[in-house]
């Protein structure tokens, strides 16, 4: 299409004056190109309709293909380029079957991953912008090169034409690049994914080709600088960014049929991974202290390189990039930390309250041992054989990915022996599910009942509960859409808290949601109300959120006093846990006013994202 596209839109008025038989080439090229990208659409719909008959079990059906996204699509651009064809044939009107071409062409762009998946019209509109360059940049190196070969009584002509091009292809290339840029951070999201996925390899190699014809292309801009430039130079260069062109459409078209990296699970295939701050927090004074000789080397071979005479210039070199080299060699271990293959894994599981009441239920039989009953390394088993074991309570479990912990469950680390043959796998994730609320529970004494208005940190522990007419939903289902006011209430004498909040919360501008146990929901309420009761079956949930229990004022480090009377937190509405208030520190609560008020600022934040929540969902 793209091909087609330049053919019918890129000869120049001077050339169709005086060389017809070329224009008239030109369209009969176009045509054939255009019948061929028809039938190429009709083969994919036919595909796609075969491919829905596995899903669906019935026999294959085009009609009902076009109740799908992408077969509405495919639909669009045969007809955009059935429609070009007809034009073309009957009228000869070479504008019309153009800008049906590239209607047909902007069809390309509403089938990727990105635009099929996205619900934002930024996503969606750098997407278009990006295969659409890509698109316009082929027809005009491919158009250039067919008149090249067609045009040796008006080389002056195509000159022109090239220098044409040449200016309005660099902005295009550059728009081309930023946009290719962004959509990389939606489809690959981190640098580990780059480097570890084939969609990040694949991304790797279309970029090196990229980079080929940029030299191409500057090549050719260096050619029409030239007063006497010879045809045989801009033919090598022209072909030769057609043949990359060519490569870098087979590596896009193979990343369109890929899983984006994004979405793929992430085989880590080094030993190590570049973490400064990581690497700095595990060991503080040699980290400092490699770092210091690195810089010494690396300024000791700049002095050196001024040092040294020109006429040296070999060793000044030499010398330089010896010092460049050590240096590096220095610091690039002192700022990385041990991987494994699972690093990067995220966890299947969702951060809730069913998987981290599982895990400590796992957790006492399998850690309890040597880790301790609360966590905090002074097990029986590690005193009796004066081990180290990690102090679970720590900051320090937060700093290590998730697939970090589930390669150590698995195979185990130093004395710790792996669990492979005991736990399934499922069973680890809820026992790492269960580490990162008790280390995040630790953490939380710095919770107040002020919202902290910089970056929030601390999860919401997600959690199921009963709707009308036998519905389910996930508190994690309004993220995005609104704040949370959780209350869970331990004692019945707290139930008056609510008690006087319900007839004032018309309008609140958070859900409210209320734990408390099965037999005290009739107690509560009767008749409407503005709140949604959750009964808490086995107290789960307010075991698991007892986690998130602790102050400066109870820090509870013997793990003596789980059972607050009641416990209120503020959620915003991406899943934050912002403040807490607790019936036995004062203030105990705020009024309906005062926390609408602070949701209500709330409400002016911008969008926060973190991977404390997304590498759970």
């Amino acid at each position: 299409m793209a091909f087609a596209f330049g053919l019918l839109a890129g000869a120049p008025a001077l050339e169709r004056l005086l060389y017809p038989k070329a224009l008239s080439a030109a369209h009969g090229l176009a045509f054939k190109l255009s019948g061929l990208a028809l039938l190429v659409s009709v083969l994919r719909m036919l595909d796609m309709a075969w491919s829905l008959k596995d899903l669906t079990g019935s026999a294959p059906d085009v009609f009902l293909l076009f109740q799908t996204y992408a077969g509405q699509v495919l639909l669009l651009q045969a007809g955009s380029v059935l429609l070009s064809l007809l034009l073309l044939h009957f009228s000869g009107s070479t504008f019309w079957s153009a800008a049906w071409l590239s209607a047909a062409m902007a069809c390309t762009a509403l089938a990727g991953h990105v635009v099929s998946a996205s619900e934002s019209w930024r996503q969606i509109l750098v997407s278009c912008t990006h295969v659409l360059l890509a698109q316009l940049w082929l027809a005009g190196v491919f158009n250039l090169m067919w008149r090249l070969g067609q045009s040796q009584k008006l080389f002056a002509v195509w000159r022109g034409q090239l220098a044409r091009f040449s200016k309005w292809a660099l902005p295009g290339m550059l728009l081309m690049l930023l946009t290719g840029v962004l959509l990389s951070s939606w489809t690959v999201a981190s640098w580990p994914a780059l480097l570890a996925t084939p969609y990040g390899w694949l991304l790797i190699f279309k970029l090196l080709f990229v980079c080929a014809v940029l030299v191409c292309a500057w090549q050719l801009r260096g050619w029409l600088k030239k007063t006497a430039g010879t045809s045989s130079t801009v033919r090598y260069w022209l072909s030769s960014e057609i043949s990359l062109a060519l490569a870098v459409l087979i590596l896009a078209s193979w990343l369109a049929a890929s899983m984006p990296a994004a979405h793929d699970t992430i085989v880590w295939p080094f030993g190590f991974r570049w973490t400064p701050v990581l690497a700095w927090r595990q060991d503080q004074a040699g980290t400092e202290i490699s770092l210091m000789w690195a810089a010494g080397l690396l300024i000791t071979g700049a002095l050196l390189f001024v040092l040294l005479r020109k006429r040296q210039a070999v060793w000044r070199w030499l010398v330089f990039m010896s010092a460049v080299i050590a240096s590096l060699a220095i610091a690039l271990p002192a700022t990385s930390i041990p991987a494994y293959p699972t690093t990067y894994m995220h966890s299947p599981l969702r951060l809730d309250t069913a998987s981290v009441v599982a895990g400590e239920a796992l957790y006492k039989p399998y850690c309890a041992d040597c880790h301790g009953l609360n966590g905090q390394g002074d097990g029986p088993v590690a005193k009796l054989n004066a081990m180290q074991a990690a102090n679970l309570t720590e900051p320090h479990v937060s700093w290590h990915t998730h697939g970090d912990m589930f390669w150590w469950l698995t195979y185990g680390r130093g004395k710790m022996p792996g669990f492979a043959a005991a736990l399934l796998e499922e069973d680890r994730w809820h026992l790492i599910n269960h580490l990162i609320a008790l280390s995040f529970g630790y953490e939380a004494r710095s919770l107040t009942g002020i919202p902290a208005p910089f970056n929030p940190w601390l999860p919401a522990l997600d959690f199921r509960f009963k709707m009308d007419n036998n519905r389910f939903m996930s508190m994690s289902e309004w993220r995005g859409l609104h704040a949370v006011h959780l209350i869970i209430i331990n004692q019945k004498t707290e139930l008056q808290r609510v008690r006087d909040l319900l007839p004032d919360m018309k309008g609140f501008p958070a859900q409210l949601v209320i734990v408390v146990k099965p037999e005290w929901v009739k107690d509560l309420v009767k008749g409407p109300c503005e709140a949604i009761i959750v009964a808490d079956e086995n107290a789960d949930i307010a075991r698991a959120w007892s986690y998130y229990r602790r102050s400066f004022a109870a820090p509870d480090f013997l793990n003596e006093d789980r059972w607050v009377a009641r416990t209120e937190f503020l959620i915003d509405r991406y899943g934050f846990v912002r403040a807490r208030w607790r019936s036995d520190e004062a203030p105990s609560a705020l009024s309906v006013a005062e926390l609408k008020a602070m949701y209500d600022s709330l409400s002016l934040e911008g969008e926060i994202k973190s991977a404390a929540i997304h590498q759970h969902d």
